[in-house]
């Protein structure tokens, strides 16, 4: 056991964060801890760090167990540099050291008792260097700042001119040279690409401690994480295995448990019919068994119904349908001073597709998306929109809110459909979870999830047929990245979106295009399609190395058209895939809401209508067999020709 928790309690005055949470790590754990935004994840944390002192409630922790805590706002001494946090870790190291240098000197120059002392002193440090590898932190430095994509140059600077990004990866890469053996990280994939998630994510694989971490990236966690905790309803409930495991796992849960009140609810109900039954025969016997079945009643264990948290709900639909031709970019370069940012870009977007750009931080996918936009001018190239094409933008930042920092979120709304009256803003913001007085808050004062939401309701209202989206799931909670996907995946228009966000790649991408100093590699799929094509590419070029190139240009071109070719059947085949998944979602859905139909406490009480449900579900049950049967062949079509691409 590394750390355990008994029936914690804590308020932030009169506001309860959690009540009664118990919670236990031990050795080698690795957990993601989840929930709503503001459900008390990062105060977990911190009274697991001993930041925050609990109200009631016990945590007892292994005896000399090392502790470290990375905070999302994390503060060093302003003049301190990189390197500095960095190798502040082994200050002590650094002592020992000199002190063995010291006593090398001293050696030399003893003989006798004196000399003996200081030889063992010496093979004691020694020792204590051998076994912690203290010579290599200079390469663990070298190692850990190359990772997070800290340069030499980034290493003498002072902390105080760092970005916020940049700080917190300071000091998420000062927890990582410490290795604690519990770390507690808030957030530590915020402001790194999908390069610097990936070596995050091996070091992680490969950590010797344990781990608990808040992360919205639905994708890591998957990757890193052997159990789930949630906080919910300011309790912990716990669910061993990955994220998409808990994910099935919660609802599994959810469904049985509302079955069991619904159970529970009609049994009371059946009761308290008995006991008024036995009340109007009115005689001492008849009382007696009223009375008896009353404390019955009493003493029923009553399972608790789990009430839905409020869910955002929305859909995002075209005013008119564009062009097929939506998007065509041919050339693009942009350098800023002597810099070049990137150069000969090229591709072209037509209606119904779902694109997502991907790149290290700095590659200049924003900048790009700013040239596209009109509010950067580029250095050469050219940009031609498609016929109908209504453009829609979603800025990471939600700067297109900042003219709006004075008004209220009605009058924000109203700013994108002047016809609409108070109730029809209203109605929307509920939409998007804005309601009673929330609707007269000012924009200016809204959380990062606030703005994001409102600025969706605003592209919502829009009704553009081509979505440009600059990181949409930034601030915003899972759930809400959940509904936002399926409606993304339901748009009838056109998306062009820039994403770290690999989950939501693999949920709505259909293809991928990798932004990098020289133009733009495309690759047909979601962002797991993109791995195992750039693996099987990396392959090839491996085994070709070995190979004299005798190709001819007839050849070569020959092998281009076969290319194409096998892309858009590889695209047909995988649209005939996902269409085939979404009828069967659909139809689960349906038997899902059948389902709680059947559960409900009155559902005998109308046979005829109860039998036509019961037919529907049986007749239901039968579609879902044919369906999961053409999904799986179409699913295994797709995924045996994209083994072959």
């Amino acid at each position: 056991m590394y750390i355990n928790t008994e029936n914690l309690d804590f308020s932030y005055g009169v506001d309860e964060i959690l009540k009664g949470v118990s919670f236990r790590a031990d050795q080698k754990e690795r957990i993601g801890l989840v929930g709503r935004n503001g459900c008390g994840k990062s105060t977990l944390l911190k009274l697991l760090s001993g930041k925050l002192t609990p109200d009631s409630g016990h945590i007892s922790r292994r005896s000399g167990l090392t502790v470290g805590y990375l905070e999302q706002e994390p503060s060093f001494p302003d003049q301190t540099t990189l390197y500095e946090v960095f190798s502040s870790v082994f200050e002590e190291l650094d002592r020992q050291e000199a002190r063995m240098r010291e006593l090398e000197h001293l050696i030399a120059d003893s003989e006798g008792e004196e000399q003996a002392a200081l030889l063992e002193e010496y093979g004691a440090l020694q020792e204590h260097f051998d076994s912690v590898n203290a010579y290599s932190r200079e390469s663990r430095i070298r190692g850990i700042s190359s990772g997070l994509r800290f340069s030499a140059e980034d290493l003498q600077k002072p902390f105080e001119v760092l970005s916020g990004g940049e700080k917190t990866r300071a000091a998420l890469g000062r927890l990582l040279l410490e290795e604690p053996d519990l770390l507690l990280l808030d957030e530590p994939t915020n402001y790194l690409d999908i390069d610097t998630l990936q070596w995050l994510e091996n070091l992680l694989r490969g950590y010797p401690g344990s781990f608990i971490l808040v992360s919205h990236d639905r994708y890591f966690l998957d990757a890193v994480c052997t159990r789930i905790d949630e906080v919910e309803n300011k309790k912990l409930v716990t669910y061993p295995g990955s994220y998409t495991n808990y994910t099935q796992k919660k609802e599994q849960r959810l469904r049985e448990r509302n079955a069991q009140y619904a159970t529970a609810m009609r049994e009371i109900d059946r009761q308290k019919a008995i006991i008024r039954r036995y009340r109007d025969v009115n005689s001492k016997q008849s009382s007696r068994h009223a009375r008896s079945r009353e404390i019955a009643l009493s003493k029923m264990d009553v399972p608790e119904k789990d009430f839905a948290e409020q869910d955002a709900h929305f859909e995002f639909t075209p005013r008119v349908r564009s062009g097929n031709e939506v998007l065509e970019a041919e050339n693009i370069s942009k350098s800023f001073g002597s810099q070049k940012l990137f150069e000969n870009v090229g591709f072209q977007v037509m209606r119904t597709d779902r694109v997502g750009i991907i790149g290290p931080n700095g590659a200049g996918k924003t900048t790009l998306f700013n040239i596209l936009q009109r509010r950067e001018i580029k250095d050469s190239g050219r940009i031609r929109l498609g016929r109908k094409v209504i453009p829609g933008c979603y800025d990471q930042e939600n700067r297109e809110l900042d003219a709006w920092s004075d008004s209220t979120l009605i009058e924000a709304l109203r700013g994108e459909d002047a016809t609409m009256n108070d109730g029809m803003c209203r109605s929307i913001l509920a939409s998007f979870l804005f309601t009673g007085e929330d609707v007269f808050k000012f924009v200016k004062n809204l959380s990062g999830g606030e703005r994001a939401r409102l600025q969706l309701a605003k592209l919502m209202l829009s009704e553009a047929n081509f979505l440009l989206m600059d990181e949409p799931t930034n601030h915003i909670d899972m759930r809400t990245k959940e509904i936002l996907e399926n409606a993304l995946s339901a748009y009838q228009g056109t998306l062009l979106f820039i994403s770290h966000d690999r989950y939501f790649l693999n949920r709505v991408a259909d293809r991928i295009l990798v932004l990098t100093p020289h133009g733009v590699e495309e690759y047909i799929g979601n962002y797991d399609d993109y791995l195992r094509q750039k693996a099987d590419a990396e392959e090839r070029a491996r085994q070709s190395l070995d190979k004299p190139a005798t190709a001819t240009r007839t050849q070569a071109k020959a092998d281009r058209k076969k290319q194409k070719e096998a892309a858009a059947e590889l695209r047909s085949l995988k649209k005939a895939a996902a269409e085939s998944e979404k009828a069967l979602e659909e139809a689960e859905a349906e038997l899902a809401r059948l389902e709680d139909l059947m559960c409900a406490a009155d559902f005998y009480d109308d046979q005829e209508q109860s039998g036509m449900v019961l037919a529907e579900y049986t007749k239901l049950k039968d579609r879902i067999a044919v369906l999961t049967d053409e999904w799986e062949e179409k699913t295994l079509a797709w995924e045996e020709a994209s083994t072959e691409d």
